[in-house]
């Protein structure tokens, strides 16, 4: 279902073999100074540039119609900051329906200027217009980071690194559907208070500060961030870029009680929801602890939740105590209420 190549794609990420076959295929010219590029679990691209390293990435807010010049430019960010590299410098293009009024851009572009601000980035460009064919704003953003240091690749996983996770997963998804589902939920028994903390979990979307404290750590191999498909494709991912298997333990894969009651509620995984917020890090199983010592200032939750290992092994999902194959998720959970 969903592959595209005899029928057309469904509402969400292009699958990986077709990116495989239509994309990755069509490069341009080769650049020695280009250090990562274009794969599967790739987020971002490196480029050496006059003694240090510019890293870029391009994401779209297409999930929902609210907040997303925040939305916009922490996901940028979180794309940037699980290299190593700080964010620094930013662009969008937002369409907008015709007939928008100009408080609506406003708003979008207020949002854009508070977050980037309080993450450091400069807003440097961009292109606005009314777009033919809209029924809500789309906006596509665009980041360059910069470091000196070394540069983490989702690709870079070792065999017998433990798999650690920060805070729970469906953080954007829960947020979004508290949001844009409010009468839905409201009308299947979900209380005002609970849909309130729901739309809270937005404020957690940012991992720039987390990425930035461990990628400097000694024994942190890779870091991600699971966005579309959640934390078990973002697992997938991870596995697939460093051509490794992985064992998932689902059950200690932490839920926030507000994402397992609104996913029960409509009926949708939280582990194959919308996960920005969330950040995965493959770490030598003896700097585990102090992995855990440097986060604690930041008081974000860690929790282990799988190990990589040898590729003849398979990828795994162990739940209930019975083990299944591990694939990439074909659509994420959000897009089912679509």
């Amino acid at each position: 279902m969903g592959s595209g190549r005899q029928t057309g794609f469904v509402m969400g990420k292009i699958p990986p073999e077709t990116l495989l076959r239509a994309v990755y295929t069509n490069l341009g010219k080769r650049d020695k100074r280009v250090l990562v590029g274009p794969g599967i679990g790739r987020d971002s691209a490196a480029v050496k540039q006059d003694g240090t390293i510019l890293v870029f990435t391009a994401d779209p807010i297409t999930g929902t119609p609210s907040h997303i010049g925040q939305h916009s430019v922490e996901i940028n960010a979180n794309d940037i900051a699980t290299t190593g590299a700080r964010p620094k410098w930013y662009m969008c293009t937002i369409l907008l329906p015709v007939g928008t009024r100009e408080d609506s851009l406003r708003e979008i572009t207020r949002e854009i200027h508070e977050t980037a601000k309080r993450l450091g980035i400069a807003v440097v460009g961009g292109h606005t217009e009314a777009t033919p064919g809209l029924d809500r704003p789309i906006i596509s953003g665009f980041m360059v980071g910069e470091t000196r240091g070394r540069v983490l690749s989702a690709e870079n996983g070792r065999p017998g690194d433990r798999i650690l996770l920060t805070k729970t997963v469906g953080l954007e998804g829960t947020a979004i559907l508290a949001r844009d589902k409010a009468a839905l939920l409201k009308k299947k028994g979900v209380p005002e208070g609970l849909l309130k903390l729901a739309r809270s979990y937005q404020e957690q979307i940012s991992v720039v500060e987390e990425a930035l404290l461990t990628a400097k750590l000694k024994g942190v191999h890779a870091l991600h961030d699971p966005t579309e498909g959640g934390v078990l494709n973002g697992l997938w991912e991870m596995a697939e870029a460093s051509g490794l298997g992985i064992e998932v333990w689902a059950e200690k894969i932490p839920v926030a009680p507000a994402t397992n009651v609104i996913c029960l509620t409509l009926g949708l995984d939280p582990l194959k929801l919308m996960s920005s917020g969330t950040l995965l890090l493959a770490v030598e199983p003896s700097r585990r602890s102090a992995v855990q010592k440097a986060l604690q200032k930041t008081h974000v939750r860690l929790t282990e939740v799988g190990r990589l290992t040898s590729r003849n092994t398979g990828r795994v999902l162990v739940k209930h105590e019975r083990r299944q194959s591990l694939r990439a998720v074909s659509q994420d959970e959000l897009y089912k209420l679509a």
